[in-house]
């Protein structure tokens, strides 16, 4: 279970311990999301970790940047972030 120590969620890393799990590109729209909305990270469970591995990056460029621009509209969020889970799963079959 995180407890928020170094290390336990890639999204803490960055906003608390001023890590660098991401790309730079990446990170900046991480932050600004976060600024904007820091429980949808909630929502995305393991997808963060995904992308510490380098996994899913273009898409989860587009998606940050979605996200940003719909941060005042809760059900595209929510739709944005399904339709990203389902891809990534298709990929992974």
């Amino acid at each position: 279970m995180p407890n928020g120590k170094i290390h336990d969620n890639p999204i803490s890393d960055i906003i608390i311990h001023g890590e660098h799990p991401y790309p730079e590109h990446i990170e900046k729209l991480v932050v600004e999301l976060y600024k904007l909305n820091p429980v949808i990270f909630n929502a995305l469970q393991w997808s963060p970790f995904d992308w510490k591995e380098g996994k899913y990056l273009k898409g989860a460029e587009a998606l940050l940047r979605e996200l940003i621009r719909n941060h005042g509209n809760p059900q595209n969020c929510a739709k944005l972030i399904e339709e990203y889970k389902a891809n990534t799963k298709k990929l992974n079959q």
